[in-house]
Formats: C-alpha cells, structure tokens, sequence
C-alpha cells in the first residue's frame, strides 16, 4: 500500500480563536525560521544588548569631547577676612602699632561656565576602540543566538513531522483493525473463527487507540514548545504547509559541505572575547599615560555690602569679569599598584579565552568528524528501513488476502501486520534521524542560516 505523494495542508493545532487568527495562511520551514528570528524573546534580548552596546560606544566617545560646565554662587560672608597692616601705614588705634582691616564685602555672587577639551587622553582612545570592538561581540552573539534559534526550530519542525506521521499511522492501523473485526464478527458468527480469536483483534484496536491518543498528545505538546519559540501565544492557530516526511528531499550521498572551524560563530565570538579583553587591559595600561586638556573659563563676579545690589548691580555694588585660556597637563605618578594588579588580571583573563579556543577547536573538530559519521550512519539506515518497509508492505499484503480466502491464519495476518507498522515506525524514524544529522552537519559546518536566507 503506497502512501499519497503529496499531502494536504496540515493544521497542526484544532485550538478555535479569533476568526482572523483561524484564517492563518500556512507557513513553510523557512517562514517559520523568519518568525522565530522576529519573534524569539532571546533573539530579542540579544538584539537590545546590541542597543546597550551603542549606547556604551556613544558614552565612550563623549569623553573625547568638550565638556562644558557651568557654575553660580551667591556667598554670605557673614565673617570676613582681616589684613593686618604693619605699623606705620595708617589705621589703627592711634598708638603707632599694626592695623586691621576688615577685607571684601559682606555679600558676593558669581557666575561662569569652562570648557575644557582633551587633546591627549590615550584611556580614552583606546576605550572607544574597545568599545566598537564590544559592539562587534554583540553583534556575533546575536548571530550566535539566531543559529541557536533555527536550529531549535528546525528539529521542532522535523519532530512534528514525525508526530503527525505516528498519528497517521495509528489511525491508519485503528481503521483496519476496525474493518478485521467486522469481517472478523461474520467468521465467528458463521463458526469460522473462535472467541478467543476476535477478542484477540478487539485487544490489538484497543491498544492501538491507547497509542494514538498518546501520538496525538504528544503532537500536542511540541506544538506548544514550537509555538513558545517563536513567541506566539498559546491559543494563536498555527497552521504549517509541509510535505510528510517522506517527501524531503532525501541525498543518496553524503551532500556535506567543506569544513572551515573559523567559520564557526563559537570560534568567532572567542576571537571577539580575546580581541575586547586586549583593548580593555591597553586601555588600562593608557590611565598611566599623561593627560593634556585645553581650557577656557570665564565668570562674572558682582560683591556689594547690601544683599538687593547683588541682583540690580546698582550702586554701591561692584561688578567684574575674569577669565583665562590655556592647557593642563595631568601626570599620574604612583596609585598604589592598582592599575598594574588590574592589567596582571586582564592578562590572565586573556590566556583563559586563549586555552578556551584552543580547546573550542579540537571540540568543533570532533564535533565536524561526528555529524559526517552520523550522516553516514543515518543515510544507510533510512535506505536499508525504506527496502524494508517496502518487503514487510508486499508480505502483509499478501497474509491479509490469504486471510480473507481463508487461506492464512489470523496469527500470520497479525505478526505481518506488527512487522508492517514496526517497520514504516522505524522508516519513519530514520528519517527523522537523517534531518537532524542534516541539521548537526549544517550546524557543524556554519551553515545554518542558510536555511533562512
């Protein structure tokens, strides 16, 4: 018995909502992937952290800018400072001896504003590169996360595939134990067939009844998982446009690709690591460099002894500016050790991210090596399961016309059958087996977002 070569459009989820969200047109594998990468709250979490990245750049750069500040004061000097005159120049109490004089004004504001702007600031520098350089770590990360994503989709995809093959199977098989019995129930009832004989059959239905409600709850449940991928409410009717398993297009051959483990995102977000800690302990190491500012300022200064002069500037208030141009160097001598502890652990932490690549090799290489095995273990399986299903469908076939003739008994009409249905379980699972060695070798070889592209 030949399965149809082409099946309809499979509603994988019989949840009844909103009438536009039952209207859902049917979407493919690559579809799916593309709402999973909009949709996947890691893949969003990923992409914000892009954003938080920008911002850092954007906070970094602002050091290399001007900066301007500007400052108000209003003082009551409600003690003034006094000088003392030496003798001889005036004042005093009339003896002849030092003088004092009460200096300023009870009351004094100003108001002013700097700018000051670096022209040499290596931290700052070399941060900003560090920074960009986190920007390019983010952005692999989330390249990271979106193969994560498809690939996690894509062996939901393949497993629902395989559910909905199990659910077809079952009631495939209900459908022609049910047509055994009724046949089955003119036999005993003209004395052909024993009781024990047609109860036989009712058991076998009855397990295989049990067997599809557990397929179907099963089917169930990963597309709630798939669902909770793509970030999609549970109650939103998902409806996919597939073919069976069996009409994947299947290779005859190992169809792998070349390997290249730079290719590989792991590898390249190790570099990233790497390439980020060394900007970041040079930039530390740049604290230690003198710094050279340029500056302006200038304030307005008003003082009088009566505190309402102080805003109208009207007599006997006084008011000036004053002001200054020119540059400041800074030159960090001693602080204690604490910037050379900090480059000695910037420097141990690169020598971990070098040993974690060398060891990220040697495992994306076994892993390589592994997926082609696999592929390999898996293609001659699925070809030895798919002649298999082929001889077990031809001697079922024939155990179930002779049982009608009467010509075989119900014993080899049931083990055919079992063999049958263990055999196209077993096909069918081989298949499944082929995807995800297919989805492992794409992974292996760097090549997963292919399947978006």
């Amino acid at each position: 018995m030949k399965w149809n070569l082409k099946q309809g459009i499979v509603a994988l989820s019989l949840a009844l909502t909103a009438p536009a969200l039952a209207q859902t047109q049917p979407v493919t594998l690559k579809e799916l992937l593309k709402i999973a990468l909009d949709g996947n709250y890691t893949v969003q979490v990923s992409k914000l952290e892009e954003q938080v990245v920008d911002k850092q750049i954007a906070e970094t750069r602002a050091r290399t800018m001007p900066q301007i500040n500007g400052n108000a004061n209003l003082t009551d000097n409600y003690r003034r400072q006094v000088l003392v005159l030496p003798a001889g120049l005036g004042g005093g109490d009339g003896s002849g001896g030092p003088a004092k004089i009460t200096a300023g004004t009870k009351y004094s504001s100003a108001m002013g504003v700097e700018v000051t702007q670096p022209l040499l600031d290596m931290a700052a520098f070399t941060g900003l590169k560090a920074s960009k350089a986190g920007r390019e770590y983010a952005l692999i990360n989330t390249q990271q996360t979106k193969e994560e994503v498809i690939n996690s989709v894509s062996k939901q995809y393949y497993q629902i595939l395989t559910n909905q093959e199990e659910v077809k199977l079952q009631q495939r098989t209900v459908q022609i134990l049910q047509q055994l019995i009724l046949a089955s129930e003119g036999q005993y009832n003209n004395g052909l067939l024993r009781k024990v004989d047609l109860d036989r059959i009712k058991v076998n239905l009855i397990n295989t009844q049990s067997k599809l409600i557990q397929a179907q709850n099963e089917a169930d449940r990963n597309i709630n998982q798939l669902k909770v991928a793509l970030g999609m409410p549970l109650n939103t009717v998902l409806v996919l446009d597939t073919l069976t398993l069996d009409e994947q297009a299947l290779p005859t051959t190992n169809q792998a690709s070349g390997f290249e483990v730079d290719n590989r995102t792991e590898l390249r977000l190790l570099n990233s690591q790497i390439k980020l800690n060394t900007l970041q302990r040079n930039a530390i190491r740049a604290e230690g460099y003198p710094k050279l500012n340029a500056y302006f300022n200038y304030s307005h200064n008003i003082v009088s002894n009566e505190l309402n002069t102080i805003f109208t500037s009207k007599t006997p208030a006084i008011s000036y500016g004053m002001g200054g141009v020119g540059v400041r160097l800074q030159v960090p001598i001693f602080n204690g050790f604490s910037r050379t502890s900090r480059v000695a652990q910037s420097n141990l932490k690169i020598q971990q991210l070098q040993k974690q690549r060398e060891a990220k090799v040697l495992e994306l290489d076994a892993a390589n090596q592994n997926a082609n095995l696999q592929m390999n273990n898996t293609l001659t399986m699925l070809h030895t399961q798919q002649e298999n299903v082929k001889l077990s469908e031809d001697v079922y076939a024939a155990n179930r016309a002779n049982y009608n003739m009467g010509l075989s008994s119900l014993t080899d009409l049931l083990d055919s059958q079992t063999s049958f249905l263990e055999a196209k379980n077993l096909y069918t699972k081989s298949i499944l087996n082929y995807k995800l060695a297919e989805l492992e070798l794409m992974r292996s070889n760097g090549t997963l977002l292919k399947l978006v592209d």
